[in-house]
């Protein structure tokens, strides 16, 4: 008689968008310290940028201090290697490969491998393809970092790693420039046609977020911008660092007995 074991849950990840840079204001680096701690309080993994620098880079060194090179993945196109990880040239990784790959037990150490989470209809998060990037690494000071070809496939990748997490799995943005905009928006637009199921918000430092979440509010009275996601929230306003995953839970909570009601209905 044979028996079948369901696959591990998988961690709880959050997805981070912030800038490389650390801003004006040591309140914005305090606020990315915050969060790691809040996060390493919590046993919840990383998903981000990949970067050293800045806030990103703040916030994975951080986190990797407190709970290890396994708790954080980061994503980036090789084209930003010496931008956002200055000093790494690709021409260099690449001689080096063998010495940097990620172990081959790395997927189920990060808790990769499995089936269907909670986030989403599809697979669990797998190992990139060859074609989505050239190789694995292993910094001992930032965690994991997964190099992809362009910026849209990091985009997708961040975002199926976040999908397919555990609950309370969700997306934050940090203070930042054009390219955390464009990330928020995309992940947001992105829930809205059913990509994921996540929660998404902002942690809005001294009121850095303000004028966006007043560019919203001014949609929805226009009738451009839809106040809610079935019955959801689509963009959260969080003012500490530390109701970032109470706000992620609870939008992850309200998300299941919604499915529930659907279900019993």
């Amino acid at each position: 008689m044979s028996t079948s074991t369901s696959p591990p849950t998988p961690p709880t990840r959050i997805g981070l968008f912030c800038g490389s840079k650390a801003g004006a204001s040591p309140s914005h680096i305090l606020a990315a310290r915050a969060l790691a701690e809040s996060m390493h309080a919590h046993s919840i993994h990383l998903v981000y940028g990949g970067g050293t620098t800045g806030l990103m880079g703040e916030v994975a060194r951080t986190l990797v201090k407190l709970s290890g090179k396994d708790s954080v993945m980061g994503v980036i196109p090789s084209t930003l290697l010496g931008v956002e990880r200055p000093g790494e040239n690709p021409a260099e990784k690449k001689n080096n490969e063998k010495q940097s790959l990620l172990p081959r037990n790395w997927a189920r150490r990060m808790g990769l491998s499995g089936g269907a989470s909670a986030g989403g209809a599809g697979k669990g998060a797998e190992a990139p393809t060859k074609e989505e990037t050239g190789k694995l690494l292993l910094d001992e000071e930032f965690g994991h970092v997964m190099i992809v070809d362009d910026l849209q496939i990091r985009k997708k990748k961040m975002m199926e790693l976040v999908r397919d997490g555990g609950p309370g799995s969700g997306f934050v943005a940090l203070s930042g420039g054009i390219g955390t905009i464009d990330e928020l928006f995309e992940v947001v637009s992105w829930g809205g046609h059913g990509a994921h199921a996540r929660g998404v918000c902002v942690l809005n430092v001294e009121g850095f977020w303000d004028g966006i979440i007043e560019w919203i509010r001014k949609g929805m009275e226009e009738e451009f911008v839809r106040e809610k996601a079935e019955g959801r929230p689509i963009l959260g306003n969080v003012k500490q660092a530390e109701d970032v995953v109470k706000w992620l839970k609870g939008y992850d909570e309200m998300r299941m007995k919604e499915r529930e009601k659907k279900v019993i209905g």
